[in-house]
């Protein structure tokens, strides 16, 4: 009598153990996130970067040129036909640091128009918010002002606000010695590390609290600060 259809049952019953297995370890296929940006996001080696560290198995993409509105990106078309090509779970937008205060409606329609898009090609909208600018207190753009632009057009669209702005104040009132950003708003390492905390709580649900990930030029103390930090803004 043949063997072959006992080869078969073990190689079925093999197949069936190791799927099992794979999910018992959590084992999933990668999130695709695409951040959309400028300097904000690309500066201290990029948010990308640390987002990737922080969530270690997804990939992360970036479309970031400086000094560029969200509505700055949908004319050149670059960042358009990237959220076209359908690939990306979640799609995340930063607006220019100033505009959301500054020219509230040139924000709104311009997250209007990218959401579209994004729910089109089957991804999920994100917003990034970002924090008070130093520099730019004359123009209103506080703390406040930006939570008030990026939670009003997300509740408006029904997308998420990655907080970072908040976070950044939480840490300032916390530990003012610890040195965020620069007078133009520009992010030290810290404050892209806390930013990618934010991002990473916002979009996968859980805190970012004890993540072993750090750049490493933050030490494991500061990282747990930030991580806390973090937690606590995103109401961990």
């Amino acid at each position: 009598m043949s063997k072959k259809p006992h080869s078969l049952i073990r190689c079925f019953y093999g197949l069936c153990l190791a799927l099992l297995c794979l999910a018992a370890c959590g084992a999933s296929p990668s999130t695709h996130i695409l951040l959309i940006g400028n300097s904000y996001t690309y500066i201290n080696g990029g948010l990308d970067s640390q987002l990737k560290g922080l969530a270690p198995g997804n990939a992360v993409s970036m479309v970031a040129v400086g000094g560029y509105t969200l509505r700055d990106h949908w004319n050149s078309g670059t960042a358009l036909q990237t959220v076209r090509t359908g690939k990306w779970n979640y799609v995340v937008l930063q607006e220019q640091s100033q505009t959301p205060v500054t020219d509230r409606e040139k924000f709104f329609n311009a997250v209007r128009d990218f959401d579209m898009q994004v729910r089109a090609s089957g991804g999920e909208t994100i917003l990034l918010m970002t924090w008070e600018r130093p520099d730019s207190l004359s123009f209103g753009v506080t703390t406040d002002n930006l939570a008030a632009a990026y939670n009003a057009v997300g509740s408006e669209l029904g997308i998420k606000v990655a907080p970072a702005g908040v976070a950044f104040a939480e840490s300032l009132r916390e530990r003012p010695d610890l040195v965020l950003n620069n007078p133009d708003g520009h992010p030290t390492i810290y404050g892209t590390y806390l930013a990618a905390c934010v991002l990473y709580g916002t979009i996968f649900g859980k805190t970012p609290a004890g993540n072993p990930y750090s750049d490493r030029s933050i030490s494991p103390e500061i990282r747990d600060f930030l991580q806390g930090i973090a937690a606590k803004s995103l109401g961990y």
